[in-house]
């Protein structure tokens, strides 16, 4: 039966001591769902799902390298969905196999939160991990259930069963508490579903990085001949040296789905479509095609933050955006300074 790095609360480390952490098991959770901790939360029971219990095995790069993760994690904070709708959910992804599912610190019988561990016998390696939890997380989001994607992190704890003494009666009662341990047997490899969505969003990933790099490098190309040409920066390189891609995003309808993710304004469904890898995005829903940067030969759609200012602030007038944005930060006066600077008078 393998063992899993235990803590109590956020704080608590061995990273400074070289001391391997103490253990918990499927058995003990599995006690503890019964008995659940009565502590607040900055002092709650949590575990890491993967077996490497080392002193640095709150580190999410050392669980990517050396973790191996005996479990599917999920964490539902928003629905308000009752017990049995999340093991239904889950049980259709690994059918009648053990799924733990309790209800989280916080919730209450008018706001229910859980926690899902899902037992797995075959280990999945740490450089794998994010890939399955993101898997699981797409497909349980197609049946309405959404689960917190920070889960998909090798070092996330995972808090385990505790009712904090604020959220008990004068008897010491849970006001709510519940728990479930259904399926008939553990799941021995991870199902199908989880492995096929894997690949695919690897797969996309891979070639979503494929052309960001492109893309950038096509940009940072017209910067270089425009720099050669003004003798310093042009507008668009001066707009982008000044700006991070993702907080115009934001300031622009772009909503946060965890990590890398982001949802975009033209989107209706408002889902997990656009990827963010350094100062490039790469859309993958449609509805951004023909509305700001530009569209592959597979039809995503690419662009850097000075797209996201054109489309957005300037309706994707190019000449308006370059007029405006240059008189904004005082480009004439840069383009002096670098010339002067070139000819050794500044």
């Amino acid at each position: 039966m393998p063992h899993f790095p235990l803590f109590n609360g956020n704080r608590d480390t061995r990273r400074h001591d070289g001391r391997d952490y103490d253990t918990t098991n499927f058995s003990d959770i599995k006690k503890r769902c019964a008995n659940p901790a009565a502590v607040e939360k900055q002092d709650a029971p949590a575990f890491i799902p993967s077996s490497y219990i080392g002193h640095l095995a709150r580190s999410h790069e050392e669980q990517r390298q050396r973790g191996q993760f005996h479990t599917m994690i999920i964490d539902v904070d928003t629905g308000a969905h009752q017990i049995d709708f999340v093991q239904t959910c889950v049980q259709r992804i690994i059918g009648d196999k053990t799924v733990i599912i309790y209800s989280s610190s916080s919730a209450t019988e008018d706001n229910p939160k859980w926690r899902g561990i899902i037992p797995i016998r075959h280990p999945i390696p740490g450089a794998d991990y994010k890939d399955v939890q993101e898997a699981l997380f797409d497909l349980l989001a197609e049946q309405g259930l959404q689960a917190d994607r920070a889960m998909a992190r090798t070092g996330q704890p995972v808090y385990l069963p505790n009712v904090p003494p604020s959220r008990r009666d004068e008897n010491g009662e849970p006001l709510f508490y519940q728990y479930s341990i259904g399926g008939s047997s553990g799941l021995q490899h991870l199902p199908e579903a989880v492995v096929a969505r894997a690949a695919s969003n690897k797969a996309n990933r891979l070639e979503a990085e494929r052309v960001a790099r492109k893309d950038t490098l096509e940009r940072a190309e017209k910067n270089r001949k425009l720099r050669e040409a003004s003798g310093g920066p042009s507008v668009i390189e001066t707009f982008l040296a000044e700006h991070d891609l993702t907080t115009i995003m934001l300031e622009h309808g772009w909503l946060p789905r965890g990590g890398d993710w982001l949802a975009s304004p033209f989107s209706q469904s408002k889902g997990r479509s656009v990827w963010v890898a350094d100062q490039r995005a790469v859309s993958f829903t449609t509805s951004d095609a023909g509305r700001i940067g530009k569209t592959t030969e597979n039809g995503w759609t690419t662009y850097d933050a000075w797209d996201v200012y054109v489309a957005c602030v300037h309706g994707n007038n190019m000449r308006v955006a370059l007029l405006e944005y240059r008189q904004q930060c005082g480009y004439e006066q840069r383009a002096l300074y670098h010339m002067l600077k070139k000819w050794g008078l500044s």
